[in-house]
């Protein structure tokens, strides 16, 4: 009966030996969650390839849930209940502080991605040509989804001397919508990202002209108090639609956020997936093609990184370099909620 006993003890330890490194593969998630623009978004485009990506790597369900702005999803990223979101820096930081709305404290980067190139765009023969035509003109200026994109347009206006009292106010819901209402007549100019379907779609129907800051782009960057992280940037003629000649427009860095709640492990499983698929995505997505692994650490971040992904990159892991200017960047972002 002893050993009978025995032989039995001794197999239900071989099993749990055996069992156990998939004990750590069970408690990871089954399932994530990856929050983004619209549908026709550079950022839902972006995020269809990335959650392809991660789905591949990890076996596990990653889904790329689109919203009609970052307004709408950075709360409950910031709750937790989905687990990563992709934002400008403009809307990731303005929400961290709480910055006309609800202060978002959970909130933390991951990666910068890459750089998106913004601007006002109108009709092709609206006859308007820079940011300081839009004097008079009815603009879009009040984007109900996305409250970081009227910081930006409101910032493109001051980079031309003017102010939202120098134009006729415009609202609508949604950056598409944006573009809609230019495109039926109902507003003179927009902004949003040139990389957006709906802009390729108005390009064809009525085609675009993308307004011009008229400055030299070798000089200082034009940057915003009131829209961190978001500045100047120089295009190439035909490198977008409505780019007929070289411009000066701007750009927002778009950064993979998380919840501080967001398990370490998970943030490493999804920071190895980054790295080693990187230049993968970057063949089915152009918005990257020229973004670099070594800029996944970058001083326009406007709130704090996962402690994770600092550790990661701490440790040499992948190619950006987390140096004592990143952590004083950091730092004096967690001390906002001290």
């Amino acid at each position: 009966m002893n050993i009978f006993l025995k032989k039995i003890g001794l197999f239900a330890l071989g099993t749990a030996l055996i069992l156990m490194p998939l004990s750590e593969t069970f408690a990871a998630r089954k399932q994530l969650r990856l929050a983004t623009g619209f549908t026709g978004s550079s950022m839902h485009m972006f995020g269809t390839v990335l959650a392809k990506h991660l789905q591949k790597s990890l076996r596990i369900r990653v889904t790329a849930q689109p919203y009609i702005g970052p307004s709408v999803f950075i709360p409950v990223v910031n709750s937790g209940d989905v687990e990563m979101g992709l934002t400008s820096m403009v809307d990731g930081g303005t929400a961290y502080a709480g910055v006309g709305r609800e202060a978002n404290k959970n909130l933390r980067a991951v990666a910068r991605l890459w750089a998106m190139p913004f601007a006002f765009m109108t009709k092709k023969d609206s006859g308007i040509k820079t940011v300081a035509d839009l004097k008079g003109k009815k603009v879009v200026l009040e984007v109900t989804a996305a409250h970081a994109i009227n910081l930006m347009a409101g910032a493109m206006l001051e980079a031309a001397g003017l102010n939202e009292n120098d134009v006729q106010v415009v609202t609508v819901s949604g950056v598409g919508q944006g573009m809609e209402a230019v495109v039926e007549g109902n507003a003179d100019a927009s902004p949003g990202s040139l990389r957006m379907g709906v802009v390729k779609k108005a390009d064809a129907t009525v085609g675009i002209n993308v307004l011009d800051l008229e400055r030299d782009g070798s000089a200082d960057p034009f940057v915003s108090d009131k829209a961190p992280g978001f500045g100047t940037y120089a295009v190439k003629a035909g490198e977008y639609p409505g780019v007929e000649k070289d411009k000066l427009i701007f750009a927002m860095d778009i950064y993979l956020m998380v919840p501080a709640s967001l398990e370490d492990e998970e943030v490493v499983r999804i920071l190895d997936v980054l790295h080693s698929e990187w230049s993968a995505m970057q063949k089915e997505f152009s918005g990257i093609a020229t973004s670099k692994l070594s800029d996944f650490v970058h001083a326009s971040q406007t709130f704090p990184y996962h402690k994770a992904a600092i550790d990661y990159y701490k440790n040499g892991h992948g190619e950006a370099i987390w140096d004592d200017k990143a952590e004083q960047r950091n730092q004096k972002l967690l001390d906002i909620w001290k």
